[in-house]
């Protein structure tokens, strides 16, 4: 869990899927982690307060709890990360800690406007992952 470095806990315990626009089926297949094994990419889309958070947290603390290596990432914090890892001359650094991992879960990724540069340096991380 510490490494994960999720925000807060969450788990699918206490989702309440009366008040999301979600349902549990389409969610319950991803319980099992598989989606990893076949390096698959997860997205979550919807408005603001409708539990893709609470989810990719739950989901990510569902897969520490089998066993898997899971990292939170905060959008705004990875890109200075990024634009640092950049200005140091270190590349490479970021991806090679986070290809490690069995599931990277990147939040708030469309809230967010950046240059291109940065644009290109996240897709960039997003394809070697």
């Amino acid at each position: 869990m510490r490494i994960a470095k999720f925000a807060h806990h969450q788990d699918f315990a206490t989702f309440d899927y009366t008040a999301a626009t979600v349902t549990q089926t389409p969610i319950e297949p991803f319980h099992s982690g598989q989606f990893t094994e076949e390096a698959q990419n997860l997205i979550l889309v919807g408005e603001t307060g409708t539990g893709k958070t609470h989810i990719a947290i739950a989901l990510g603390t569902t897969l520490l709890n089998s066993g898997k290596k899971a990292r939170f990432l905060n959008t705004v914090d990875l890109i200075n990360a990024l634009i640092k890892e950049q200005a140091e001359g270190t590349t490479g650094k970021i991806i090679r800690s986070l290809s490690a991992l069995d599931c990277v879960i990147i939040d708030e990724l469309g809230y967010i406007t950046f240059p291109k540069s940065v644009g290109a340096l996240l897709i960039h991380l997003v394809s070697k992952l």
